[in-house]
């Protein structure tokens, strides 16, 4: 069962993650640390079931091919643990593009479209564990389709909200220097890069298993994508996480050590770096990007 596997080695990968978050001592808000938490268990339990998938399939029932058009409680499992790993990121980046932006009224409508699309997955969970019978899983594709479409948009949506914000910023540092500083384009270059990242891979996972299950309704092709999806989530929020080492690294000269508060590290006006002053809106978006204090609101 491939799509164990995947998930199983996405876990080990997401497993570093949250080993380097943990060592190196971020002072971030209670809430930021319990979702980690909480994702952390989230992806335990499914390592565990995708242990007892590989199991199930390959030792317990290999002389019984009929199993392959079933389907057991892993499934709903499963779609429940992504549900609820998605809400929790999305919840997370949209926290953050509120930050960046100050945009209430479309990170509103965002939150309401990861609630519904989660909620949507949740059902899915149910009507996956009444059907059992895999070739009635058909009726499953319009909420299915909606769910997982939602969901990838809202990705989508952070994904490029984010990176609209850096590219203006980028560009206007430029102008205003005219030729450029190698941090500041470093720094930005590298907050474009974790934006694309935090919303590429989960909306192409989660358009993926809407594919696979229109064309295949009645096997599990689907599974390709849906099993390692959770881990995907996580690694998104995870990345946004970890990555502020190297940025506060880059920023102030501050290596991230023990005991060493991140969130707290004061903007530095009048860094100078290639003989020039950084542009004091470069530090302040990056101080949004990498503190979790709320920004002022602008409706």
């Amino acid at each position: 069962m491939n799509n164990h596997d995947y998930s199983i080695y996405l876990f080990g990968v997401v497993s570093y993650q949250y080993l380097d978050y943990v060592t190196l001592k971020f002072n971030d808000p209670i809430w930021i640390r319990t979702l980690v938490a909480i994702l952390f268990v989230i992806d335990l339990s499914l390592s565990i079931v995708d242990f007892y998938g590989v199991w199930y399939f390959t030792v317990e029932n290999y002389t019984n091919p009929i199993v392959m058009g079933e389907t057991i409680w892993i499934t709903p499992f499963c779609c429940v643990a992504t549900a609820i790993s998605s809400l929790i990121v999305q919840g997370f980046l949209i926290h953050r593009l509120y930050r960046l932006t100050s945009q209430y009224w479309l990170c509103a409508f965002l939150v309401l479209a990861a609630v519904a699309a989660s909620v949507c997955g949740m059902i899915d969970s149910v009507r996956i564990a009444i059907l059992v019978d895999m070739s009635r899983f058909a009726a499953l594709v319009p909420l299915t389709t909606a769910w997982l479409v939602t969901e990838a948009g809202v990705d989508i949506i952070i994904a490029a909200y984010v990176l609209k914000y850096f590219l203006a910023v980028l560009s206007r540092a430029l102008w205003k220097s005219k030729t450029g500083s190698t941090r500041t384009n470093t720094i930005i270059n590298r907050c474009i890069a974790a934006s694309i990242q935090s919303g590429l891979f989960s909306s192409v996972f989660a358009l993926g298993v809407v594919v696979a299950f229109l064309l295949s309704p009645d096997t599990y092709l689907y599974a390709i994508f849906a099993w390692p999806l959770g881990r995907i989530y996580s690694n998104s929020m995870l990345y946004t996480l970890v990555a502020r080492k190297g940025l506060a690294k880059i920023a102030y000269g501050t290596s991230v050590a023990q005991n060493t508060r991140i969130s707290s590290i004061q903007i530095k006006r009048e860094t100078v770096t290639d003989s020039k002053v950084v542009s004091s809106e470069v530090d302040t978006s990056l101080d949004r990007y990498i503190s979790f204090s709320p920004p002022p609101r602008k409706i």
